[in-house]
């Protein structure tokens, strides 16, 4: 696989079709494909007793198990027999494709597809901040005064390195090209350290430019081996590593190339359900995926035919000009999402570098300013590199575009965590600026940093509970679920008097809080949800106020946090609290002091209702005694002088601990008008709070 912009082999026009074509893994007079002699198999599931690492026969070849890859597949060895050596790239290829499609034929075998190489994809008060042009190109400067990002971004690339302008920003790591725990570069064309300036360089620090998320992490995945290749089977574990280790955003600065001498070849994600996989993996684990498309637009290659690029659920990024159009080498087609700036190259895919040393190996080819900058290193392995080699350098290519997606991505996971992959990429897409120039070949548009941002989001109300004195009776508990998320629940009444409780899931939008309101139906098992209307929480003037609207009635008023106790309680149980094994019913606790409000959800046969105890204790062990409450002129919508009644309805008792329990022994003795609780032993665990 290539990097989108790749090391220079001869000083070749920029304009012609060989400038825009990274470097090849390995390098040769011909390219390699994929991996000879190598697969990516999944066997079917099955009851027949089978090794882990058992490998179907083929006839004319041994087989081997290599290694145990994430997902349930294995890398596997195909060697050919003696009879059928191969004597060059081309007859390598042929012998490990024949192999494939022989798996491909037993029965046992879910998949079966060739281990790509994939190529690189390169080509504020800071000091080198007024000379890129890219992040005022796409709006950053009127974002960064909303957001400046905490989040970790994963750079699936060459490695890290203490770059000046990178330091405090990596995070633990790990190499998956030489299978290691150690991601520093080991080569010398630092493409990686390139991308990773894009993504998060530090700002404000004297020292060089400044990165997309500049308060982002970077957790250093390094894919390529030291000889400079990189393997699907590398880059696929490095993916779902980044799932599992906190990633929020994954940067993929490379892809399957363009071949000239077989144009025809093309390696489109369908057909690699491995990488898709891992893919599907990561988007399940809330991770947002970003890949370059390609630098081989000059030859109409198209996006769709790219891998990682293709891949359902992938940001696609191309590449677009300092004028705001599409590069001209930038590859194209409808699976592109965006374009991002990656420079026009108008002389080379390499440009100058600033403060960097002498490089006989890049300097022949070296031409212009108009591509990216961004952090760079004189070309030594990391181990000899010097604080001189360390400098600034022009670049192009969608491996330069694909990481100003990547951090915008990472902005606005900063600001709503809750945001899933899919709606990070729809509200990137829905925001790009329109390029009528385009022709459907660069998605929705140029990248828009300043709309896809979110401002005016509001603050956090306090968490507890909640309520409007003139109508005491009725309460609201706020819960934190997220700095951008909450969970609410609504104790109330019907037009009879009966207390019932909708829940509400509210999202941070510009403003104010929103989301819908629902209710639950218990089964006698277990609940189902049903939306009946929609809830708003807006701070005005200082004052909270709680909007709703429920079947055809809407209405609102001012809210206030209910004081009831003063002191730090022992035992703090403020939070919502359910039991794991019968889901649907749970207790809102707020603690203040010494003393204890537990508010418990339950039902009337199948209809929503519930109860509240009240207890005064210092202790870690507390009986409540429980009352059903009825309310008149409390319901949604109802006029006239509030009131309420209760009634004794039993006990519910806890037993915790002191400070902040996460999970204790409880017991429910109620009985209530139109219904009864008994759970003689459960467990509650803690589902939000304190």
């Amino acid at each position: 696989m290539t990097a989108c912009g790749g090391e220079p082999q001869a000083p070749i026009p920029a304009e012609t079709d060989a400038s825009l074509t990274g470097i090849t893994a390995p390098r040769g007079a011909t390219q390699r494909r994929f991996v000879p002699g190598q697969a990516i198999v999944k066997l079917k599931p099955t009851n027949k007793a089978r090794s882990p690492e058992a490998v179907p026969s083929i006839q004319g070849y041994t087989t081997a198990h290599l290694q145990a890859l994430p997902g349930g597949a294995s890398l596997v060895s195909l060697a050919w027999e003696p009879s059928l050596a191969a004597s060059s790239v081309a007859q390598e290829e042929a012998l490990t494709l024949a192999a494939i499609d022989a798996l491909r034929l037993d029965p046992d075998v879910e998949y079966a597809h060739e281990n790509l190489y994939f190529q690189l994809f390169a080509t504020p008060s800071d000091p080198l901040y007024p000379q890129q042009w890219n992040y005022p190109a796409m709006g950053l400067p009127q974002a960064w005064d909303t957001v400046t990002g905490n989040v970790t971004i994963a750079v699936l690339d060459t490695g890290r390195l203490d770059h000046p302008d990178l330091m405090g920003r990596w995070t633990t790591g790990y190499d998956f090209g030489d299978g290691d725990a150690n991601p520093y570069d080991t080569g010398t064309w630092h493409h990686g350290l390139h991308v990773a300036g894009i993504l998060a360089a530090r700002t404000n620090n004297g020292v060089g430019g400044a990165g997309v998320c500049w308060g982002c992490q970077l957790m250093p995945l390094k894919i390529s081996t030291s000889s400079g290749t990189i393997d699907m089977a590398a880059v696929n574990a490095a993916i779902r590593y980044a799932a599992d280790n906190g990633a929020r955003v994954i940067n993929m600065s490379f892809g399957t190339g363009y071949n000239p001498n077989a144009p025809s070849q093309v390696y489109p994600c369908s057909s690699f359900p491995d990488t898709q996989n891992a893919v599907n993996y990561a988007l399940s684990k809330g991770v947002v995926l970003v890949a370059a498309a390609g630098n081989d637009g000059a030859v109409g290659h198209q996006a769709a035919n790219v891998t990682p690029a293709s891949c359902t659920g992938v940001i696609a990024v191309g590449a677009s000009t300092q004028s705001g159009g599409m590069a001209a080498w930038s590859t194209r087609g409808s699976r592109v999402d965006v374009i991002a700036p990656g420079g026009l190259a108008s002389a080379s895919l390499y440009g100058q570098g600033i403060g960097c040393p002498a490089d006989p190996t890049l300097d022949p080819y070296v031409s212009g300013t108009d591509q990216i900058l961004s952090a760079w290193a004189t070309g030594k392995p990391s181990t000899v590199l010097v604080p001189g080699d360390y400098c600034h350098r022009y670049l192009s290519g969608t491996s330069m575009s694909s990481p100003h997606v990547a951090g915008i991505a990472a902005l606005m996971l900063s600001q709503k965590p809750s945001m899933t992959p899919a709606q990070v990429a729809a509200r990137i897409t829905s925001t790009a600026t329109a390029v009528p120039s385009c022709a459907g070949n660069c998605g929705t548009g140029r990248v828009n940093a300043a709309a896809a941002i979110y401002t005016n989001l509001p603050a956090r109300p306090t968490q507890g509970l909640w309520w409007n004195p003139a109508r005491s009776g009725n309460a609201i508990d706020i819960q934190h679920v997220a700095s951008d998320q909450l969970y609410l629940t609504w104790f109330t009444y019907t037009s009879a008097g009966v207390p019932i409780w909708y829940i509400s899931s509210l999202q941070a939008q510009p403003g104010e809080w929103r989301g819908d309101l629902t209710r639950t139906t218990w089964s006698g098992s277990g609940a189902t949800t049903s939306v009946v209307g929609t809830t708003r929480i807006v701070l005005s003037g200082g004052q909270y106020r709680y909007h709703w609207t429920l079947g055809g009635l809407s209405g609102n008023e001012p809210i206030q946090p209910f004081v009831f106790g003063s002191g730090a309680p022992a035992m703090n149980l403020t939070g919502a609290w359910y039991n794991p094994l019968e889901s649907g019913w749970g207790v809102t606790f707020a603690s203040q002091g010494t003393l204890h409000v537990a508010n418990i959800t339950v039902y009337q046969g199948s209809t929503p209702t519930w109860l509240q105890g009240v207890v005064n204790s210092s202790g870690t062990s507390l009986s409540f005694p429980v009352n059903y409450i009825t309310g008149t002129n409390l319901c949604p919508g109802c006029a006239g002088t509030p009131s309420v009644a209760s009634s004794a309805a039993g006990t519910f008792t806890v037993s915790g601990s002191g400070g902040a329990p996460s999970v204790m022994p409880a017991s429910s003795s109620l009985s209530f008008p139109g219904g009864s609780w008994y759970r003689p032993s459960l467990s509650l665990q803690r589902l939000t709070g304190p």
